[in-house]
């Protein structure tokens, strides 16, 4: 996308007009005509970054929900049903399946997945029993059973999945979002992630800080707790103080404009600053739960000692949702949990706490944004940064008797979604006999990250920033739309 820009900066403009920065941030909380705004479609002269800017198609989606299940969801334990797994247990991977030159640990013999397995709904999918109440929307959801990498460990894998590149420093895709389309709601960021995990994936890298994500809570406590804890309560006398401490910033950062000229570095911490002052007064009722029904609190598990923490983080991805954000990442991941979806060992025990958490919670975001209208043009897309192998990993000295763990696996795994412009009850690709490999319709990353973009009216080949000599995107140069899955 092309946007305008004049030498005149953001501060200059501040430091001509008769408006201080307190000033025109405490106008913009009365009135939605103050400078930083400007109507979608385009941006206006001086318009703040998170305006709202035209997509470059008519978009099926206007916001996206990231369910991130930190860890590696084992594909053939969830989704991706495999009679010969299950017939073939204790035997060889056959020859014509070649191990991948790196793994964790020694591997052995085939491991069957220990859950059952049947055809669920209309569409008649293969689902385990893991899932139990998204299984009942089954018929909802849409599949890619062969998406792929080339990042085994953890921390490159998320990178990965989240960025587009494994190694290098890149902007995550809801900061790339909040670039190419900014917000429909200036009190509020265009990119949250609440419970970011450890180590944290998400960054805007070299894009301006504007776009980075905005970290709903603390990863080690509550979530109940931890909507708190990036936000104080300003309104009164306390309002007041704090316009004068923001007059003040803009004196010295005028002062240092003067002596050093524009520094756009600056320019984005003022607009971040002008950010946060509006969320003070508009999240803390939004970031409240008090106004959910019984019933509503109930449908996401609310109340109850497994579900609670992760219910309320999906329920507050809806409520952002509402309010016009962007890119909404849910994590459930190790800080925040105690635990992720890695089970190296006591893969059934592991991965059953694990869902028993997330999966009320998650069938209920489902519905309450389908009760609520907002399915059509939401986004929900959930998975981890790779799946598991077919094969037990040795975890007793090497003699094979504790055969309950899968090791790391990249090279062909699950995803879902449901809502805007996806085909409903539809799956995408395969894996081979035993779950190890896609090898059919295979979709890379940035395939995946092309057809989210899509969804959202972007074409992944336009948008782009120019950094360090050279035009970056979030799809480096790769990727195609996976139109088969389009609605």
């Amino acid at each position: 996308m092309t946007y305008f820009r004049n030498n005149l900066s953001r501060r200059d403009l501040l430091r001509r007009s008769t408006l201080g920065f307190g000033g025109l941030a405490a106008l913009d909380l009365l009135s939605r005509s103050s400078l930083g705004e400007s109507s979608p479609g385009g941006s206006s002269f001086g318009a703040s970054p998170l305006a709202p800017k035209a997509a470059h198609f008519p978009a099926r989606a206007k916001r996206v929900i990231y369910i991130f299940l930190d860890g590696g969801l084992s594909q053939i334990d969830s989704y991706d049903y495999k009679s010969r797994l299950q017939t073939d247990d204790g035997k060889p991977l056959p020859a014509s399946i070649a191990k991948p030159k790196f793994s964790f640990a020694p591997t052995g013999a085939l491991l069957r997945s220990p859950f059952d397995w049947k055809q669920q709904g209309n569409s008649g999918a293969w689902a385990s029993d893991l899932f139990p109440a998204i299984n009942k929307q089954i018929d909802n959801l849409c599949f890619i059973k062969s998406l792929h990498h080339d990042n085994e460990d953890h921390i490159t894998a998320k990178k990965m999945i989240f960025t587009g590149s494994g190694r290098e420093v890149r902007p995550n895709a809801g900061s790339w979002a909040a670039y190419g389309l900014g917000t429909e709601n200036q009190s509020l960021p265009a990119f949250i992630e609440i419970m970011p995990g450890v180590p944290k994936p998400s960054s805007p890298a070299f894009l301006p800080s504007t776009y980075g994500p905005t970290a709903i809570g603390r990863t080690t406590a509550d979530s109940r707790d931890r909507t708190w804890d990036n936000l104080a309560v300003v309104r009164g006398a306390n309002l007041d103080r704090k316009v004068r401490q923001l007059d003040l910033i803009r004196a010295l950062n005028a002062n240092h404009a003067d002596r050093t000229g524009v520094d756009h570095a600056i320019e984005s911490e003022i607009q971040n600053m002008e950010l946060a002052f509006r969320m003070q007064t508009a999240a803390p009722d939004l970031l409240s739960l008090n106004g959910e029904s019984d019933d509503t609190r109930k449908l996401y598990g609310i109340g109850e000692p497994v579900t609670d923490d992760f219910g309320r983080a999906c329920i507050l991805a809806r409520r952002f949702a509402e309010q016009g954000v962007r890119w909404i990442t849910v994590n459930h991941s190790t800080m925040a949990f105690g635990n992720l979806w890695d089970q190296h060992k006591d893969l059934y025990h592991g991965h059953k706490k694990n869902a028993e958490a997330v999966d009320v919670p998650i069938a209920g975001l489902l519905q309450d944004l389908r009760q609520r209208g907002m399915l059509d043009d939401t986004l929900v897309m959930c998975g981890s940064e790779f799946g598991r192998t077919p094969v037990f990993e040795y975890q007793d000295g090497g003699d094979g008797r504790l055969r309950n763990g899968r090791d790391h696996n990249p090279h062909g795994f699950t995803m879902w979604f449901a809502g805007a412009g996806v085909k409903p009850g539809y799956s995408h690709g395969a894996t081979d006999d035993y779950g190890f490999y896609a090898v059919q319709d295979k979709v890379h990353v940035h395939d995946l990250h092309a057809t989210v973009l899509h969804l959202m009216g972007i074409d992944h080949e336009r948008l782009t920033y120019r950094y360090g000599g050279r035009d970056f995107r979030l799809t480096d140069v790769s990727g195609e739309v996976v139109r088969q899955i389009l609605a």
